[in-house]
């Protein structure tokens, strides 16, 4: 799909998914590193069999080819600009202005290479006055907003558990290179891409963050859910072999799934049949003026635990499909690993790394057909740090020995 076109990617931890998304697509993507390696490279967690070997790196450089290039020096940067001539695509996640400093800011690379997709990922924006504000995972989260719907509502907020705001904004930064890209088909010029990792995970509160902007009633903080007009909205239920996410939520976005959920519950026998004529789409507002009662949504919610208690999420699955439900299991890794419908769509896919490890991969997120052709992952490994310097500066035009002598003088 993309294998037209080539990405030069610069990226660290903060950003190294976005590249990866587009090798998927059947890109070029050629991962460049200091001599050293990449900070990225450091990030837990490792291979139990192989402790100097980041998961975290594995995964997301894998489908790339990899090599090593020092901006610090002249020679270096030399030789990225040539790298650049064959390029479409630039992603880099630089602290705010260093890229300048190299002379390879957007502006100077636009002049030299207008036709040049240049992506920054950032915490706060290249512009703006927290720009040069040091973006930590939860630095991110926090100014983002989301923090304000994690935890109790009696304390504090709590963080995301698994550090991923740098892959929401990764994941931002493949899809406006992509707008970018479909907008040089008609102007022939790219752009620059900047990428706030702020205004990702903003996004990740699903537009609640926007409530007050928009004068619209705002949620509380609730642990495991939300609260709306003090109605409290449990988001997790227990279930026989773990939890569920279970949303029965009033409202005109969600009340129509708790009209479902009533229409279960008196299936089974455990509610009433004359709930049914509730309508949980206008309850809010009805409490709000006084013509509902709101003690009824509470109660239904604690008929619906109960009745979920002794079900195992297998079974709460089912149902939720069959009775249209607001509801999923919350998996675990082995639940993940063991699968039916991933491994129905052939998700997990295996790589041989250059060591002889066979390691098995997630695949691509979307089925999708090329030519007739199922889209598969990239079966490249993630590449060993220099690995193709050889292959690719030769493609310059460089000869072996020119090569060894930069190799030599910490160039690459």
């Amino acid at each position: 799909m993309l294998s037209p076109y080539r990405v030069i990617d610069l990226t660290d931890e903060r950003g190294v998914l976005a590249g990866q998304m587009l090798a998927d697509l059947g890109a070029d993507v050629i991962q460049v590193e200091p001599p050293g390696g990449s900070s990225g490279r450091a990030v837990a967690p490792f291979f139990a069999d192989c402790p100097d070997d980041s998961i975290y790196w594995a995964a997301y450089t894998r489908g790339k080819r990899g090599v090593t290039c020092n901006l610090e020096d002249q020679r270096g940067r030399d030789l990225f600009l040539r790298l650049l001539e064959s390029a479409d695509f630039l992603f880099e996640s630089a602290d705010i202005g260093r890229m300048a400093e190299f002379g390879l800011g957007y502006e100077a690379l636009h002049e030299r290479f207008p036709y040049l997709i240049y992506t920054s990922i950032s915490a706060f924006g290249q512009t703006g006055p927290k720009a040069h504000y040091v973006g930590s995972d939860l630095a991110i989260w926090a100014a983002g907003t989301p923090l304000l719907m994690t935890g109790d509502d009696d304390r504090p907020p709590v963080r995301v558990s698994q550090p991923q705001s740098w892959g929401h904004a990764a994941g931002d930064a493949a899809g406006g290179a992509m707008l970018a890209l479909h907008a040089r088909h008609e102007s022939g010029r790219g752009q620059h891409v900047d990428i706030s990792a702020q205004v990702s995970a903003a996004q990740a509160t699903l537009a609640q963050v926007l409530a007050h902007q928009l004068g619209a009633v705002e949620p509380e903080r609730y642990g495991g859910g939300i609260k709306i007009r003090g109605q409290a909205i449990r988001g997790t239920a227990d279930v026989a072999d773990g939890y569920i996410v279970l949303l029965m939520g009033p409202g005109p976005a969600v009340g129509h799934f708790a009209n479902h959920a009533v229409k279960w519950l008196v299936d089974i026998g455990a509610a009433e049949p004359e709930l049914l004529d509730e309508n949980f789409v206008t309850y809010a507002d009805r409490v709000a003026t006084g013509q509902a009662d709101p003690a009824l949504f509470p109660r239904i919610q604690e008929i619906m635990r109960e009745a979920v208690a002794a079900r195992t999420k297998q079974e709460m699955l089912e149902i939720s499909i069959e009775y249209d439900l607001l509801l999923v299991p919350v998996l675990t890794v082995a639940d993940i690993a063991d699968s039916p419908q991933l491994e129905h769509r052939g998700f997990w896919q295996e790589i041989e790394h250059e060591d002889g490890r066979r390691v098995v991969y997630p695949g691509p997120p979307l089925n999708i057909m090329v030519d007739g052709d199922p889209l598969g992952i990239s079966r490249r490994p993630p590449p060993e740090l220099g690995q193709h310097n050889a292959e690719i500066y030769s493609e310059l035009g460089m000869s072996a020995a020119e090569i060894e002598e930069l190799r030599s003088e910490g160039v690459i």
